[in-house]
């Protein structure tokens, strides 16, 4: 396991694989060959297949397309991209009256507003899990701390109850 550079992925769970094959975590985290650094003019980089825009266009599936108002923070995105377009087409249409900037300016704000709108919920939703699991860590220090106290109160009585009766009995004997 000492030479291994590929993590294990916990029980259950598969890792996402790059083009390579091998593990994203693994494919990020081992250091660079001579093969694979940019800066070295090898003749071997040139020859291994690398990912093109083609690669990456024929990869993309008509379903994903009907599938892309569930994904998380998106619908809020196009709506704030919707509303952010619009607003700066528009206003610059009524200022400069030429519609093709306008235009331009609207597509471009669509863009803009679009993507700084969804990467702000996709923050949101990072802070929100972090912050739900310290709560779940803290409610479980909490579930903890109050078995412990319960348990000491239960030996604590249990030792007074113990005292009591040994006070109760008798000092001495009769044989």
């Amino acid at each position: 396991m000492a030479g291994d550079d590929q993590p294990n992925a916990p029980q259950g769970l598969t890792l996402p694989t790059s083009v390579s094959g091998k593990p994203v975590q693994a494919a990020w985290s081992a250091p660079l060959r001579p093969a694979d650094d940019p800066s070295s003019g090898n003749a071997s980089a040139s020859t291994s297949k690398r990912p093109t825009i083609a690669d990456a266009v024929a990869s993309i599936k008509s379903e994903d397309f009907a599938k892309v108002a569930n994904t998380p923070c998106s619908r809020n995105g196009f709506m704030t991209g919707i509303v952010t377009g619009a607003a700066a087409g528009g206003l610059k249409l009524v200022v400069r009256a030429n519609w093709v900037g306008a235009a331009n300016w609207a597509v471009g704000m669509f863009v803009v507003g679009a993507t700084a709108s969804y990467e702000y919920c996709q923050y949101s939703r990072r802070v929100e899990k972090r912050n739900m699991k310290r709560a779940v860590e803290v409610h479980a220090e909490n579930q903890r701390m109050q078995a412990k106290k319960m348990a000491e109160q239960r030996e604590r009585a249990k030792k007074l109850e113990e005292e009591r009766k040994a006070a109760e009995r008798r000092w001495y004997k009769f044989w």
